[in-house]
């Protein structure tokens, strides 16, 4: 699969994925004859091709990998590495030797997730991860803004602060908060595009329109059970109300970053 997707006078490529919780991120880099050239491949199939694999690969007492390697030659030859047990992160950039040279943090609530999903026993579960389950150096004061207070009495919208409030706790440290409104607000529209069926984000913008933060496009012609990120291949209407859904995202990150608070 990953072979037929190569452009023409392609020498080498790399594509490094990482999957965890009900997130994915999967990055390649390949050299051409004009250079390098980055950035995720274009099919879906390749996503699900790859979760697949990592599903089949689970071990009932080691979980599952995180970070998965595919380095691929024009002759012919590959090569599969798979990390088990090394904090993963989501890839950004990759090079061709499959390291990370960009990333974002993965949210502790993934990783939880995924510990459900893939247990591990105490024998192979890494001191990273116990560390990170157990870690909670933030509380957050229940304040909303003005613009956003039409989001307070939003079932939804509330989980969804959750999930910032998560992705925010996920970048904190000892010295405090590492992230910034834009980089969580990536995070979670990217774990609501993996996790979410249709008709539940289109209730998401149709609450954040009525509270004045977006104008809701409809004529969507995706079945509502449809998974958001299938549907996005092929609803333009649905791709333009996500992509304004990154307005009120930015903002309400901005909000849980200022109601965030040390408890140490």
């Amino acid at each position: 699969m990953t072979y037929d997707r190569m452009p023409s006078g392609w020498r080498r490529a790399t594509s490094v994925f990482v999957n965890v919780g009900v997130s994915s991120r999967l990055q390649r880099a390949v050299l051409t004859e004009s250079g390098t050239t980055f950035g995720p491949p274009a099919d879906l199939a390749e996503w699900q091709a790859w979760k697949d694999l990592r599903a089949f690969m689970s071990d009932a007492g080691h979980g599952a990998w995180f970070t998965g390697r595919l380095q691929l030659e024009s002759s012919g030859a590959y090569r599969f590495d798979f990390d088990w047990d090394a904090e993963p992160h989501w890839p950004v950039q990759v090079d061709l030797d499959g390291n990370i040279v960009q990333s974002e943090r993965v949210e502790t609530t993934q990783l939880r997730e995924d510990l459900k999903k893939y247990p591990r026993d105490a024998m192979t579960t890494p001191e990273w991860l116990v560390q990170r389950l157990a870690a909670n150096p933030l509380r957050f004061v229940d304040a909303w803004q003005p613009a956003l207070a039409p989001l307070a009495s939003s079932e939804n919208w509330t989980i969804v602060r959750d999930m910032i409030r998560d992705a925010i706790q996920a970048s904190s440290d000892d010295e405090g908060v590492a992230v910034e409104a834009d980089q969580v607000a990536e995070v979670v529209s990217s774990e609501l595009i993996g996790s979410t069926r249709v008709g539940q984000v289109l209730r998401l913008c149709r609450e954040a329109s009525e509270g004045g933060l977006i104008e809701f496009r409809a004529g969507s012609t995706a079945e509502t059970a449809e998974p958001t990120s299938a549907a996005l291949d092929h609803d333009e209407v649905l791709r333009g109300n996500v992509e304004a859904l990154t307005r009120p995202l930015v903002a309400l990150a901005s909000q849980e970053l200022l109601n965030a608070q040390s408890t140490s």
